[in-house]
Parts: C-alpha cells; structure tokens; sequence
C-alpha cells in the first residue's frame, strides 16, 4: 500500500496534472516536458512509491516493439505529458499509452531536407539517430536527420508545420529542443561534418526563426581572434548532440556546443577555438551571449561538452551549474560569478595533453566519459550522479599529404566499461562510485524515496541507493539502455520506463530490438506486450533499400563508404560482400564492443540488403586502380 506521503504527493502531482492540461501553456510539475523532465535537467523526482525496501519487487508491466525494419540506433529519450509516453527514432514518433504500452499514434517523417535533393540518392546526409522531443502547449517539437523542425499536435500526431532549417551537407537536428514562452530552442549539427554550428530560437506557433547564435565566429565577430587554424582549414564545428536547460526567472537558456573540426590537428589549431565545447548562456528572447564557460579549449581528442547543463541550487546556497564531457569531468560553475568550483572525473584520465608519433593510451578516448547524458542531481542528498564510459584510446600522429594529422586508434584489448559516480553538489567532492561491466549512457533518475535508477548497455536496468551506492536491484532489460530511462506517476501508481535496444557507438556485446518497457511494482513475469505493424522500408527501388539499411545499420560507426569512422574500416572483410551468409556469422560472434545485432535486432532481410550493399562498396579494385594505403601498425598492448 502507498504511504500517506507517497497518497499526498502523487495527489499533488495529480492535480498539478489536472490543472494543466494538454493545450495549456504551463508545464505540469510531474510531467517529463524536456528530456531531462523539466527546464532545470535535474531529472529528480518527487515519488516515493517504489521504495528500497520494495524495489525488488518490480517487474514489467508491458513493452510495446517498434518494428523499424534496418533501423539500429536507438538513442531517445522519452517524454511523458498527462498519461501519454513520447519517443523518437530517425524515422518516426511514437505516442504510446503510460499505463499500458498502447500506441496511441506514430508520425513517419518525410525526409526532405536540402541534402536529400535533387544530387542524387547515394549523396544525401540523414544522421541515423535522434535524441528525442519536446513539449509546449499541446505541442510536439523534434527535429530530423536531415535538419527539419517540424511541430505535431500532442494528441493526435497531426502535423502543425514544418521548416528545413539545414543548409548544406552534414547539417542535422540530433539534439532534442525544449520549448518555453512561446519559442522552440535547439541547435544545430554535427561538428564531425565541418558545419557551422549555430543554436536557434524558433516560433513555437508558426516555426518562423526569431534569432540564431553562431558558435564559430567569423570575420570581426567576437571571439574569431580565438582561432588560429593553418589557412587550407576554415573554422568550423561547434554543433549540438544534447538538449539545453533554462532559468524561467532569468530568461536564460543554457546550450552546450560540441567540438571543433577537424577533430584532431594537435600543434596546428593553436587557439582556444570559440565556442567550441562551451556552455553558452544566452538571452531567450533576443539570443545575445550573456556569458559563456569553455571547458576543453583547443579540443585535440574530439572530447565534445555534448551533454545537457543542469542548474540547481547547493546545500550552501551556490546557484550552481554543472555540465559533463567526453573528457571524463563533471564541471561545476557558480551562476553568480560564473567561475568554476570544481572539476571532478567521473571516469579513469590520463594523458590528456598533445601527442606525438609514437601511440600514447589518453583515458577517456574519443568514445569515453560523458556520452549522451550527463548529470542528475537530488535536492534530498545534495549530490550530482553522473554515468560514463570508461574506455581509453591510443592516439598518434601520422603524416599526411597537408603535414601531420592526428589519429585515434581503436583500443579493443581492454572492453568499455562504465561507471556512476556520486558528487558533493557544493564543492565536487566524489561521495561514491560504482563500476559497471559495460558503459553507462542512459540517463539517471534520483527519487525521494532515495532510489537512484539508471542502467548500462549490456541491458541491466539498475537500482542504487543513492546516498551510498549500493545495488538494490537489477532487472535484465533484455536489451541495451541507451539513453532514455524516467519515472512517473499515474492513477497514484509509480511506474519506471526505458527505451531498450538498438546498437550504440559504445555497446558491449548487446543491442536487441527496439522497444518501450514499462516496470511497476504490479508487474509481472508475462507482461503485455504491445506489436506493431513493420514500417515501410526506406527507398523505392531494391537498390536504394540496400543503400538506406547499410547507412541507418553501419554507416554512423563503420562509415558511408565503409572505410572506416568512429570504428574501423570494412575493406578487409570482403568476404562479407553479397554473401548474407557469411554476414549472418560475421555479425553473430563478432565479439564487443561491436553489438550483437543479429539475430534479434537486423532481419534476415536487413542482413541480405547490407551484404548486397557491401558488395558495391567492397569490391576488390581493379589492377588499374592503386592499392590502398597500409594501415599504421597496431599500438603496444597495455
């Protein structure tokens, strides 16, 4: 039976809920109206339903499949308004009933972006990854992999308009908007592509542009000075990967920008690089810099400051933000003075300087620390929580036509794990840590009742208690945590809700199909499970299709090309070309980090379009042809 307490608060949460209802234009306090719940991204929670004691009992309620045929990245959030669940993929979005897992209605987006015409079909740039929506009076906001905002109504899925923001090649919305006093605020990506990343206020009625802020000034702009590139390499970069925050009493939103590009170019970009891996306060309303923290000048390492800021107030009193990177630290500023206050690790670092010819291990790499989301924070302990990947990389010099350029090499002898770490809100100060077996990038949830959830890619959906740490409870998701992870309450029930599956850049091992889970205590071990009919395959010929499954399947990791991207290059493995056979094992005992992607997550007709796909792009070149340049020699293990 819930307590009196946990009666009272839901009550008032209940009725919160009541008085503002969809088509409102406040923000119901119990609601998840940003990704990270509300404008202060502290992703607590005021429920005390699910208990310490209790917690072992919860089971799952129900789970609703997202059939998305080739569809493998599966990083959103989730939000939850009234009695209604929202969720993202690259191709649709999804309303789904928070009680119950029934789809209420599902949006399949129109790609149309300025980089999807009329060039040709192998050209066009749609990133196959979102992070998920926002909410403002009676309204869904999202952007699309090839740079649209577009505005649906809440209810019915209905478009209310749409605009093409994106301008050129590599411009996406990956980051999800947050909405407030009639105005939409999201920026722009991805910095890995060489754009020129603004952020940018939209009418939340209309989707006009009311204003936009550059991140990489240019010509007498201020800041342009910070930037001393060698003059075949314009500035560029400076895109989004995470939802801001905002300050309703100021008029603030605070946005966080990601790395200069190129990414590595140690000793050749000698400057501070303005406003790369910056958190940015802007003025809502007119989008002038108020003030601005850079926490990785000069970034060598592509160590983005890619999550959402928090802001909250310390158990001194300290108006306070704090922001988590790809480096490994949790930075915390003090709001008044805008001077940092601590600047704690999360994660294991090391050799964090510039590097030379000879391969150096840099802890975190390239694909550590901070990933997607970042901080939490509980007013009841006074502490910060932080998830990240611990996964160091060799890094090195090698020479290039242009003078040297620097390179990230893959580190597979040791497997990504991850961490969570509790931090002292005040002064930095780490109160605990606990290590996970895989890497952590699902967001944490602190409750009052003094639970911590969060969960890891290799699917374990944890429990902690959150004043010391201790694991109280683990359920097998039956699939990876990538990112979205809340709680909340209906009908005075406490329920807990993950998006589960898909593959992630950091997955150990585990991906399986994607889906929404809930968890309650009146769950069960046959939950309801909710099946969708498949969506239409990308591509109108059997060509494109086998185009569209490689690139929304491997491209983000392996490359459009298959030469290689954030993992290695697929030229060695031409076997695999138009032999689904050979794919099938290839992708079925492919140890980790790679994910398991099939069987359970890729079809056997998804695997049969990749092969056919691999075969144009992995043909052996002809005699005419040069031979491809030797690989650098592998680093020393540790």
């Amino acid at each position: 039976m819930p307590s009196p307490i946990s009666r009272l608060v839901t009550f008032c949460l209940l009725t919160a809920s009541l008085a503002w209802p969809i088509g409102a234009t406040a923000q119901a306090p119990g609601d998840w109206f940003t990704m990270n719940k509300d404008y202060s991204s502290q992703r607590y929670v005021a429920l005390d339903q699910i208990t310490p004691a209790n917690v072992g009992s919860m089971k799952e309620v129900c789970e609703v499949r997202l059939d998305e045929p080739g569809t493998a990245i599966f990083t959103s959030d989730l939000l939850m308004i009234g009695r209604t669940l929202y969720v993202n993929t690259f191709r649709a979005v999804y309303a789904i009933d928070a009680t119950d897992c029934t789809l209420r209605w599902r949006y399949v987006i129109a790609f149309k972006g300025p980089s999807t015409q009329p060039s040709g079909h192998e050209s066009r740039y749609i990133h196959p990854s979102s992070r998920g929506s926002g909410y403002w009076d009676g309204k869904i906001f999202f952007g699309t992999g090839d740079g649209q905002l577009i505005a649906l109504d809440a209810a019915t899925g209905k478009p209310v308009w749409d605009v093409v923001n994106a301008t050129g090649h590599g411009e996406t919305f990956i980051s999800t908007p947050i909405a407030w006093d009639g105005k939409v605020f999201i920026g722009i990506g991805v910095s890995d592509e060489g754009i020129r990343g603004r952020f940018m206020a939209f009418d939340a009625s209309s989707g006009k542009e009311l204003w936009r802020f550059y991140t990489i000034p240019l010509g007498n702009e201020p800041g342009a000075d910070t930037w001393h590139n060698p003059p075949s390499i314009p500035p560029a970069g400076g895109g989004f990967w995470a939802s801001s925050s905002l300050d309703p009493a100021t008029g603030e939103v605070f946005a966080p920008a990601a790395n200069p590009y190129p990414d590595y170019l140690p000793g050749q970009r000698l400057g501070a690089d303005l406003y790369t891996n910056s958190v940015l306060s802007l003025g809502a309303n007119s989008g002038q810099l108020n003030w601005y923290y850079q926490g990785i000048p000069n970034d060598q390492h592509d160590w983005d400051l890619g999550t959402s800021p928090i802001l909250y107030t310390a158990r001194n009193g300290s108006r306070m933000l704090a922001i988590a990177g790809k480096n490994g630290l949790v930075y915390g500023l003090d709001r008044a003075t805008h001077e940092l206050v601590f600047a704690t690790p999360g994660t294991t670092r090391a050799n964090d300087g510039l590097y030379g010819t000879t391969p150096i291990l840099v802890c975190p790499g390239t694909l550590g620390g901070a990933e997607w989301n970042g901080t939490a924070y509980s007013p009841d302990t006074g502490m910060l929580y932080t998830g990240m990947v611990d996964w160091c990389w060799y890094y090195a010099q090698f020479p290039t036509a242009k003078g040297h350029r620097g390179t990230p090499i893959w580190n597979f002898s040791v497997p990504p794990r991850g961490q969570i770490t509790a931090i002292d809100g005040a002064n930095g100060n780490i109160e605990w840590q606990y290590h996970t077996a895989a890497p952590v990038v699902a967001g944490l949830v602190p409750t009052r009742s003094g639970l911590l959830f969060g969960g890891d890619v290799r699917g374990n959906l944890l429990a902690l208690d959150a004043r010391t740490g201790a694991v109280l409870d683990r359920i097998d998701a039956g699939g990876a945590l990538n990112n979205g992870l809340i709680s909340y309450a209906v009908d005075d029930t406490q329920y807990v809700a993950a998006a589960v599956g898909g593959a992630a850049l950091n997955t150990a091992g585990v991906a399986g199909p994607l889906r929404v889970s809930i968890f309650g205590l009146h769950g069960s071990d046959t939950p309801r499970i909710v099946r969708l009919d498949p969506l239409p395959r990308l591509g109108a010929t059997p060509a494109e299709q086998a185009i569209d499954t490689y690139f929304s399947a491997c491209s983000d990791c392996h490359g459009n090309d298959a030469q290689g991207k954030t993992y290695p290059s697929l030229e060695r493995q031409t076997q695999l070309a138009g032999n689904p056979a050979a794919l099938k094992a290839f992708l079925a005992y492919v140890p980790p980090p790679m994910p398991r992607l099939y069987p359970g997550l890729l079809s056997d007709e998804d695997v049969r379009l990749i092969a056919q796909r691999l075969k144009t792009l992995l043909t052996p070149p002809s005699a005419t042809q040069p031979a491809p340049a030797a690989e650098p020699a592998p680093p020393p293990r540790p």
